[in-house]
């Protein structure tokens, strides 16, 4: 069994015991992540065969000129509509951080604009 796992013989009679449930975790954790891969890509492919009967159909019993799309779903034109959705990100996020800071500096200037305040409450003079 542990040869199963993809433990040697040696590992198996002379290290720590431990060793083989952690050989049999990888083992099972391999075993789900093949097994979900596999699962994804008969889901993949039975969408492209939806899609290519779909348009088959369309294309014959319709009055629509329907085409196959060019590109494998989910895959990017090109890198650079990566870099550019990369720097639409980055610009979002800098305006993020300037309308915190105008918010930041708002609130500190209305508390401290001729206001002798210590810990939020005012001080009677």
């Amino acid at each position: 069994m542990a040869i199963t796992y993809g433990m040697s013989v040696k590992e198996f009679w002379e290290d720590n015991p431990d060793l083989f449930w952690a050989y049999r975790f990888s083992y099972y954790e391999r075993i789900k992540v093949e097994q979900e891969m596999f699962n994804h890509n008969a889901w993949l492919q039975g969408a492209y065969f939806y899609n290519a009967v779909l348009i088959a159909l369309a294309n014959g019993f319709g009055k629509g000129n329907i085409k196959y799309p060019d590109k494998p779903f989910g895959v990017m034109e090109s890198i650079e509509q990566i870099e550019e959705q990369k720097k639409k990100q980055l610009e979002m996020q800098v305006a993020d951080i300037r309308a915190r800071i105008k918010q930041v500096n708002k609130i500190k200037s209305s508390t401290t604009k001729g206001n002798n305040t210590e810990g939020g409450e005012r001080i009677n003079e």
